[in-house]
């Protein structure tokens, strides 16, 4: 597993897609937000529209320009700015803008192997999320130092009695992609031993739009505010945990 020199620190990304609506001006105050907040980075998805069939996330899609601005914007507030990555073409925005971190979400685990191995490859810290991986039967699919994987629900939202939270260890899982309302599952998580919490961010928990089902189990600045506050402590109440590496 990846480690990184800021450990034990609990790694705070806030995920922006599609809470944003594809609008920019919006992107731009949660990346604002998110590094007020206390977040160490911020994630988006990249992607064509006719990777989940039809073209009702068009709307919400980044542009190779966009991508742009956002890793600049990102990089003036002194932010993380990845992805999740759906086609191979992205792979190459990414590279112009020298990411640091790459983001493997579980459909794409599941379902297009090959491009997982292409990302691997590049060597740079890669986030592994298996809420469609049956990897109590299967085990882990990819094997690197610069792997971290990450527990998670592909429900939205999860309940709290569907997660089954692991011990987290170097061997396993180090993050947890959290889809719950509130932040106790993300707290609880941090106490067995997550050093990664990923969680979709927003200006509205009460915004709806038919293809954003990650609304209601978002954080909002204040929440953000209280899981670094929250994530800081704990990890100073645990000390050496058994996911030093």
């Amino acid at each position: 597993m990846h480690r990184r020199e800021d450990f034990p620190k609990v790694f705070i990304i806030a995920e922006i897609h599609p809470q944003f609506h594809g609008d920019m001006a919006i992107a731009q105050t949660m990346m604002l937000q998110a590094k007020l907040g206390g977040a160490d980075a911020v994630k988006v998805q990249l992607y064509d529209p006719m990777v989940f069939g039809d073209k009702t996330r068009d709307y919400v899609t980044i542009s190779k320009a966009e991508f742009k601005e956002m890793k600049q914007y990102a990089d003036d507030l002194g932010i993380h700015l990845f992805a999740s990555i759906f086609t191979r073409d992205r792979i190459e925005w990414c590279e112009d803008v020298d990411m640091q971190y790459y983001k493997l979400a579980s459909i794409t685990v599941r379902d297009d192997p090959k491009l997982c191995e292409e990302i691997i490859a590049l060597s740079k810290p890669t986030l592994i999320s298996l809420g469609m991986w049956d990897w109590e039967k299967q085990g882990l699919p990819f094997k690197g130092d610069q792997l971290t994987y990450f527990y998670c629900v592909s429900k939205y939202p999860t309940k709290l009695l569907e997660l089954q939270m692991p011990i987290f260890r170097p061997d396993q899982f180090l993050g947890y992609s959290d889809h719950t309302i509130g932040l106790a599952a993300c707290l609880y998580a941090i106490s067995r031993g997550a050093t990664y919490i990923e969680k979709h961010f927003t200006l509205n928990k009460a915004a709806y739009f038919p293809t954003e089902m990650g609304h209601s189990g978002s954080m909002n600045l204040d929440d953000l505010r209280q899981l670094r506050a929250y994530a800081d402590s704990l990890t100073i109440l645990r000390g050496s945990t058994p996911t030093e590496q």
